[in-house]
């Protein structure tokens, strides 16, 4: 974002075009709409005449966060399409993935403002597994600090 904004100060014209979220509320998962955003998405940016959109990509379907996202994003069905239903999404559209982005967001708290997000007790130093969490929270309780660090997949649309 930050390159972005300098680049635009400047008067350099972009090239390329970086997604930020598409979120689907609970009730209206399965309905194909995954697709429909993202076709959406791409001929937007198309229609600015850009060549490419990056997609920073969080793969919902990562359950165990013990498991290394490189080794996740490796993961194939039979037809050879990735595992993860959103990764699946981007790559039948035409996406290539092309790595990973190992610290895309960065949550920090004290031990009371994990507690009371999660519920859990964050007592003991070491990892902590949040429920939908891709991989541990970070427990530090001598310094009363939490820290979760999120990777997200790139994947890149050629327009």
């Amino acid at each position: 974002m930050m390159w972005g904004m300098a680049d635009h100060r400047r008067g350099d014209a972009p090239t390329v075009a970086s997604a930020l979220e598409i979120a689907i509320d609970q009730e209206h998962l399965g309905k194909g709409l995954s697709y429909a955003m993202l076709d959406a998405l791409r001929e937007a940016v198309r229609g600015q005449g850009l060549s490419a959109l990056y997609a920073p990509v969080r793969p919902n379907g990562k359950a165990d966060p013990s498991l290394p996202m490189a080794t996740y994003v490796e993961q194939r069905r039979e037809d050879g399409l990735p595992v993860d239903p959103w990764l699946r999404v981007h790559v039948k559209a035409g996406g290539t993935i092309e790595k990973i982005a190992p610290a895309s967001m960065v949550i920090p708290g004290s031990l009371s403002q994990w507690r009371e997000r999660t519920g859990l007790p964050f007592d003991t130093a070491g990892e902590v597994h949040v429920p939908g969490g891709l991989t541990p929270v970070h427990c530090h309780p001598e310094h009363d600090h939490a820290v979760y660090v999120e990777p997200n997949v790139w994947v890149r649309h050629l327009l």
